[in-house]
């Protein structure tokens, strides 16, 4: 118990990363195709409707072997292929998607009464 007294409490340790969160742009680059200017992905589109037009100017074969080089299981109907593809791109090109910062915080403070009531009756 001696030891214990001795030592005091620690300081408080911050980890340094050099980055200010706050200041970072919501158009940064967060894709390596961006940052190096190549081409290194499966996809060439950088907006859905331009990928859906791609995929309508390809025929059946081009689809297949589209979705075959995603890794996707070719099938023959070409709406069900299509909707696949493109919910397939939807989902890799929102990894590069920042979240939007301008959350309307106000709004979500504001509660109305019934609200407000509900929550008074647990404290």
């Amino acid at each position: 118990m001696n030891n214990a007294k001795k030592r005091g409490r620690k300081p408080k340790i911050m980890q340094v990363h050099g980055k200010d969160e706050n200041s970072l742009p919501s158009n940064i680059s967060s894709s390596l195709d961006e940052i190096l200017g190549e081409k290194l992905s499966i996809y060439t589109a950088k907006s859905t409707d331009e990928y859906r037009g791609q995929l309508a100017e390809m025929n059946m074969t081009d689809l297949q072997a589209h979705a075959y080089k995603i890794g996707l299981i070719p099938t023959q109907d070409r709406k069900v292929l299509s909707d696949r593809l493109v919910n397939e791109f939807i989902k890799w090109n929102s990894r590069f998607q920042s979240p939007d910062s301008n959350v309307n915080i106000q709004s979500i403070t504001e509660l109305d009464n019934k609200a407000q009531k509900i929550l008074r009756e647990g404290a």
